[in-house]
């Protein structure tokens, strides 16, 4: 939970950007070898340059267009674990917006990986935040301000000033499964604190309840504790998106 409200907070909700076609002065863009060690990404931007060492195809899209995975529909292979990784540092003729460093990130991933994509909308399961039978279990926001996500605990968040699609924002990939949208119908900022502490800790033993895969099992900590603390609950359901879809893509990039 505390990464994905540092990455909400930091990056806020990109939406792609169109407008003129930009490059980059001079750009680098290569593929690790198949034994190369599969290190976490590397990513560090400046006015004047981006770069990214140990990328996947989908940790490119979500940082050019504003994608998250459950928005993309494309190969099984941008994502890790991945044979298919990349160190990309390309560089500006000078200083330019964050914004215009991602189109040019755009153009080069078409230009060297021959990237075709095209948006569409469609039915993909999601969680519908919806009002419990007993809820709500929480108060409008007495105090006016910017909305605010703080750890007051283990597994325990407190939200002050934080709107319903906001807080379903957090529930998002990978956390949860699916897409979480805002069905309540509850306008307005509230506050409140999730402790999701006595899901996700076995109470014997103090260890972490994991899921199928192994991973800390905060989806199932969520749709339990939403209906207790919070007088909400998570129904599964089937809702339009709009989805990035890669048409075309290649593993290997053009000679620098």
């Amino acid at each position: 939970m505390r990464l994905v409200v540092a990455l909400w907070w930091a990056c806020g909700c990109i939406s792609a950007q169109s407008g003129e076609t930009a490059a980059f002065e001079v750009a680098s863009v290569k593929r690790l070898p198949a034994d190369a060690p599969r290190n976490p990404l590397v990513r560090e931007i400046s006015p004047t340059s981006v770069t990214l060492r140990n990328a996947t195809l989908g940790n490119c899209i979500q940082w050019a267009f504003g994608y998250q995975h459950f928005e993309v529909a494309g190969p099984n292979w941008r994502d890790r674990p991945t044979d298919v990784i990349w160190d990309i540092v390309a560089k500006s003729a000078g200083p330019v917006p964050e914004s215009q460093l991602k189109l040019m990130l755009q153009t080069l991933l078409k230009e060297r990986l021959g990237l075709a994509v095209h948006r569409e909308v469609r039915e993909l399961p999601v969680f519908a935040m919806v009002l419990a039978r007993n809820g709500p279990k929480f108060h409008s926001s007495e105090a006016k301000g910017e909305p605010s996500m703080k750890s007051a605990g283990s597994y325990t968040t407190r939200f002050e000033r934080v709107t319903m699609a906001q807080f379903a924002k957090v529930m998002d990939p990978p956390w949860t499964s699916r897409h979480v949208v805002d069905e309540t119908g509850l306008a307005g900022t509230f506050d409140f604190t999730v402790n999701l502490s006595p899901y996700v800790l076995d109470p014997q033993t103090g260890e972490a309840v994991v899921d199928n895969i192994g991973r800390i099992d905060e989806e199932g900590a969520y749709i339990r504790a939403l209906p207790d603390q919070l007088g909400l609950r998570l129904e599964r359901k089937m809702a339009p998106l709009e989805v990035l879809v890669i048409d075309h893509i290649e593993k290997d990039p053009t000679a620098n």
